[in-house]
């Protein structure tokens, strides 16, 4: 292949494949056959925006990897008027038996699966979407951190002997008393143990004052159509609406409803070989946290929906429960698709054949 020195003319394309670490940036820059350069850059825009500058004239494309540095850099290269695609890691094309990973390589790659078009793109969200969504999962985080801290207060009891019945599902407001009453004959113990305890409150109030803040948000203009149309599905509240709405943002994206299933991860896996076809579990790709609130929402709805319970019964005789619930919530997440997009409330009579 030839490199370097090739003369561009005015509008021609241009392909950037950049691979991102906190300190440096490493860099390829070709057309459709030919790579014109690759080296690092320090990892500051600055310094992409300088080197940008040698090709103002050229129709640029740049391409880096989905991960921890966000859409910033997404939004600044669109504002310089470069077409910036996202791509996720897990759908880059693969070379089978290479087992040689550096920076220079994966920058020369992505951009070469850039300019022959093999790369897929994730959905970027606008800035005030990314804000608004942080709402919901800095309230996630919470609740993982606080049943972390459950874990290591189980774990301490345990250790010592001390049984005390914990409530099932979420811990009572007498649990937590009994809790307090605990005493160590050791003063350091005591004290240590009354560490967890203040985490365990200090967490729970975090996380009421971050319920109550998506509550708010909830409310306002943007989202107070859709959660209304949403919550009117049983099994489907206030918190699980905002989350998926600001998890899913613009359902019309997806034109098939498959599309859906496939990026929530409820599509089942496909083994197939000359006449042969079995399917597997669910995919499990995309976000878990949009599946856990699917399944416990689908466990509600079949309580008072007559043909979703008569759905899992069905599936539920010849592949179990999990799965079944899990068709359910398959099935749950395609009527929310079309409510959304027909801003319609949900109905109780509506077919479970999906």
């Amino acid at each position: 292949m030839k490199r370097y020195g090739k003369a561009l003319e005015p509008g021609e394309a241009l392909f950037i494949g950049v691979d991102l670490h906190k300190l440096t940036w490493h860099v390829t820059v070709r057309t459709v056959d030919v790579e014109l350069w690759s080296g690092s850059i320090p990892g500051r825009w600055e310094a992409l925006r300088l080197l940008l500058e040698r090709y103002r004239t050229c129709k640029i494309q740049l391409v880096y990897e989905a991960g921890c540095f966000g859409f910033w850099l997404h939004d600044l290269l669109v504002e310089h008027g470069v077409e910036c695609i996202i791509t996720p890691p897990s759908l880059i094309p693969q070379e089978s038996g290479n087992r040689v990973k550096t920076d220079r390589k994966d920058s020369r790659k992505l951009a070469q699966l850039l300019a022959k078009g093999l790369l897929k793109r994730i959905f970027v969200p606008s800035r005030q979407e990314c804000y608004h969504r942080q709402v919901s999962r800095r309230r996630r985080m919470l609740i993982g951190d606080r049943v972390r801290v459950q874990n290591r207060i189980k774990a301490e009891l345990r250790f010592y002997g001390i049984n005390l019945k914990e409530p099932v599902g979420k811990w009572t407001k007498g649990y937590v008393e009994n809790l307090e009453r605990i005493r160590f004959p050791d003063r350091f113990m005591q004290e240590s143990y009354n560490r967890l305890l203040e985490q365990y409150r200090f967490l729970t109030g975090q996380i009421e004052k971050q319920t109550a803040l998506l509550n708010e948000l909830s409310k306002q203009e943007l989202y107070r159509e859709r959660v209304e149309i949403l919550t009117s599905v049983p099994g489907v509240g206030t918190i699980a609406a905002m989350e998926l709405i600001l998890e899913l943002q613009d359902v019309s994206r997806f034109r098939k409803a498959e599309e859906l299933a496939a990026y929530v991860g409820l599509t089942p896996s496909q083994y197939s070989s000359a006449d042969k076809v079995r399917m597997g579990r669910i995919t499990k790709v995309g976000k878990h946290s949009i599946r856990a609130i699917l399944v416990q929402s689908a466990w509600q709805l079949i309580r008072k929906d007559k043909a979703m319970r008569e759905k899992y019964e069905r599936i539920k005789i010849h592949s179990g429960g999990k799965r079944a619930i899990v068709a359910v919530a398959r099935t749950l997440l395609l009527r929310l698709r079309r409510i959304w997009l027909d801003a319609t409330p949900y109905r109780l009579a509506m077919s479970a054949s999906n």
